[in-house]
């Protein structure tokens, strides 16, 4: 089996601490290693680092390999620019062909915390082996609040049950669903988080890519024939601008008759902005995370505070977040936590670079 680490994203909704040169899964924010290192060693004690890949941003390929030592070079694989999910594992797909076609591979996120990761590799062995039969193979997490911000799997019927897990038919894929709808989703029981974390052959993915994403597996056919040649680079550079942006999620896992639903509790959560991040790390005894610097504070419960320097005092404040950074101050109510992706959006459309 190989495992694939996403790890190009730019991470804005945890702006001011993720930046343009250095986002969230190339930080510290959640342990002592940074968030890729936490996935890195995460899968280790089931696969050798030469079976470890890395797909990314061509900006990121350096901080990666000096996080990641063990690593081979070219097991690290870089896109032109960032264009989701799907083509990035297209992408890697190829390089991994080369080695064993007929292998597993599983898709990681380079950002995501398990608390429970023994529990998260004896699914990933179990999903394995239901991919070998030929399924799409994705790990759902058993929501325990009505959370906007994932997206959702319904649950169909039982297969069978492998390596202790029940595995079912994956009935239907939901975007990120508003408040009333996630409510009701909550209460059917028959729903799970989308976890984005994968397992399928890869002869089996190259097939979906070919029936369900026809243009970007006719670039990938032309990308694959120039890898290992002298032309390689130039190929790949012009033929990733002529490749449309699209998630794995839309562009395969929701049109495949293919795909299996393994339920987990592994204690998974999507670090997505700053309230995830709060809802995770230890609190005090007035419910608030205190990260990094020094607080003092009358009356404030709930709150995420955030700092480096200096001292954050604060007086009665409320489920808000303070975020201090050498040069930045970020304030928001934990509500509004994922419009912080939208202070970036503005910072560009102003033309204020220094800040991103």
């Amino acid at each position: 089996m190989f495992a694939l680490i996403l790890a190009g994203g730019t991470g804005t909704r945890l702006w001011p601490k993720s930046r343009k040169y250095k986002p969230k899964q190339l930080l510290d924010i959640v342990a002592k290693n940074t968030m890729l290192q936490e996935t890195f060693m995460r899968i280790r004690p089931i696969l050798e680092p030469e079976k470890i890949f890395v797909v990314t941003n061509k900006t990121y390929a350096s901080t990666i390999k000096a996080q990641l030592p063990l690593i081979p070079t070219w097991n690290i694989i870089t896109e032109p620019e960032g264009k989701g999910t799907a083509p990035c594992i297209g992408l890697s797909v190829l390089y991994m062909k080369r080695l064993e076609p007929e292998a597993v591979m599983a898709s990681l996120h380079a950002d995501h915390v398990i608390e429970k990761p023994e529990e998260f590799r004896r699914a990933l062995l179990a999903a394995a082996e239901v991919a070998e039969e030929g399924y799409l193979v994705t790990l759902g997490v058993k929501p325990t609040q009505p959370e906007t911000g994932y997206g959702y799997i319904r649950q169909g019927q039982l297969w069978k049950e492998v390596g202790g897990f029940p595995v079912y038919k994956a009935e239907k894929f939901t975007e990120k669903p508003d408040l009333e709808t996630a409510c009701s989703y909550l209460e059917q029981g028959c729903y799970y988080w989308n976890s984005g974390i994968f397992v399928w052959k890869l002869s089996t993915i190259m097939e979906e890519f070919r029936q369900h994403m026809p243009k970007l597996y006719s670039q990938l056919m032309r990308i694959d024939e120039a890898i290992g040649t002298e032309e390689e680079a130039k190929v790949l550079e012009e033929i990733w601008q002529e490749v449309e942006s699209e998630s794995i999620d839309q562009g395969i896992m929701e049109k495949s008759s293919k795909v299996m639903v393994i339920p987990v509790d592994m204690g998974w959560s999507d670090v997505g902005n700053w309230a995830t991040l709060a809802d995770i790390l230890p609190k005090d005894e007035a419910n608030n995370v205190i990260v990094g610097g020094e607080h003092i504070g009358i009356d404030t419960t709930g709150s995420l505070l955030y700092g480096t320097k200096r001292l954050i005092a604060t007086v009665g404040l409320k489920d808000m977040i303070v975020v201090e950074t050498d040069d930045i101050i970020l304030v928001c109510p934990k509500s509004r936590a994922q419009d912080v992706k939208k202070l970036v959006e503005l910072l560009k459309d102003k033309n204020m670079e220094e800040y991103l």
